[in-house]
């Protein structure tokens, strides 16, 4: 029990962090709307519903997509930031690839005129 316990307060706390961190960057789009209870006894209660209903769909699909724009807008500038961030480790390996392949270069071309020179048969 003790252990059910701590994942349903770890679970909970996950829950939580997240809309605190969702309101953080999306806080031009307000609140998420709350789910309306629907109530399906009798024709009048089903009509009510279907008018929540139809209200909870419109204004979910607003603040989604409110909430998609600006998750995208953050999301492109996490990645340009770390495109940048990673310029100098990339410049980097190409130098370091370009050094090494010339000295291959170097060293087969000054390898193969070494052996023509000293009688030495090509590798096919």
């Amino acid at each position: 029990m003790k252990i059910l316990l701590q994942a349903g307060i770890v679970g909970l706390g996950m829950i939580v962090g997240s809309a605190a961190f969702a309101q953080d960057w999306a806080a031009n789009c307000g609140h998420e709307p709350k789910a309306p209870a629907l109530n399906v006894s009798n024709v009048s209660n089903y009509n009510s519903s279907v008018e929540h209903y139809t209200a909870y769909d419109k204004a979910a699909r607003a603040y989604y997509g409110c909430v998609a724009k600006a998750a995208h807008a953050k999301q492109a500038a996490i990645s340009q930031k770390a495109a940048a961030d990673m310029e100098p480790y990339k410049k980097v390996t190409t130098d370091v690839r370009t050094r090494i392949t010339a000295n291959l270069t170097k060293m087969q071309t000054e390898l193969k005129a070494g052996g023509k020179k000293l009688g030495a048969k090509a590798k096919k």
